[in-house]
């Protein structure tokens, strides 16, 4: 157990969460078609309210995968229980909901580990950002190439291509290299404490690199197949191949676009719109989808980030 009574940790922790509802309450209160929202969860339909359910259920298994996934980038270099793990990953949530692209996130997994260990917790913050990178970003390019190939109506997206591809050339090679890289600045003449910090990367072998990337793919089907059966709940028609495209497609397209993730629900929303207006028309519906999608998967754990942050004194 590491203890956190000073007052500066008391007062970072009070102005994260206030930033973060103070986000919330102004994203929530912006968001349009609340009165449309209203009106299909006002309608009775026991198939809709099944759909529902099953994507309300999924939200947990999201979040424990990326549990597992951060128990094991971070077991070399400091053993978590599930629940420390768990405390540690939606405290990310938390700080990162009030960062440009979720940067932020590194602060709250961080933010009860003992002093000697957030060095590296830096470090692993990044790889396991990197880590679900690669996957969405391989998948998505993947099905965008063939989206864009049946509906060429953004002229300048093969340059967008050619930058994304490049970029997850790179990111695939730093993250394969980190295990390499650190082996050898262990070796040079650091002191104790930075070969202390570079142990855990080190560490790394290529199978276990590989296993990080198979549980976040596994999150990354968890999400998409939230998101096509949300389309559903909203009554947007549209077949599992042409979601197994069109999702990853969004996905992709929503990742490389920078924003605050307290701003998504209008990034999210008009990318949809952009990405799903080959299949329906229905403007509204699409927006909704993402938006729902967006509280379910996002905002509630957010919430219980902040109850972690706020009332957690050790990990």
């Amino acid at each position: 157990m590491f203890p956190r009574n000073n007052n500066v940790f008391t007062l970072v922790k009070w102005l994260i969460m206030s930033a973060a509802y103070g986000f919330l309450i102004y994203k929530l209160a912006h968001i349009e078609y609340w009165n449309e929202l209203q009106a299909k969860f006002s309608e009775p339909d026991f198939y809709r309210i099944l759909i529902l359910i099953f994507v309300l259920l999924l939200m947990p298994i999201n979040w424990m995968l990326e549990t597992v996934k951060w128990q094991l980038l971070c077991k070399n270099t400091i053993k978590l229980s599930f629940s420390q793990a768990l405390k540690s990953v939606l405290a990310g949530l938390n700080t990162g909901y009030i960062s440009p692209n979720r940067i932020g996130d590194f602060v709250g997994r961080i933010l009860f580990f003992p002093s000697g260990k957030r060095v590296p917790g830096v470090f692993l913050s990044f790889l396991n950002s990197i880590s679900q990178n690669i996957v969405l970003t391989v998948l998505g390019i993947v099905a965008a190439f063939i989206y864009f190939s049946q509906h060429p109506f953004l002229p300048s997206i093969n340059s967008y291509f050619a930058a994304v591809g490049a970029g997850l050339l790179l990111v695939m090679v730093l993250y394969f290299a980190f295990p390499g890289v650190f082996s050898k600045l262990k070796k040079e003449s650091w002191s104790e404490k930075l070969k202390s910090a570079i142990q855990g990367f080190s560490s790394f072998s290529s199978g276990e690199l590989v296993s990080i990337l198979g549980v976040s793919l596994v999150r990354y089907l968890v999400f998409c197949f939230q998101f096509y059966l949300m389309l559903r709940f909203f009554g947007i028609e549209i077949t599992w191949t042409d979601a197994a495209i069109t999702i990853p497609t969004m996905y992709l397209l929503i990742t490389f676009t920078p924003s605050f993730a307290a701003a998504e629900p209008a990034i999210r929303g008009s990318i949809a719109v952009l990405i799903f207006s080959v299949y329906s028309q229905n403007e509204v519906e699409i927006i909704l989808t993402g938006i729902l999608i967006w509280i379910i998967n996002f905002v509630i754990p957010m919430i219980a980030g902040s109850v972690v942050v706020g009332k957690a004194k050790s990990i």
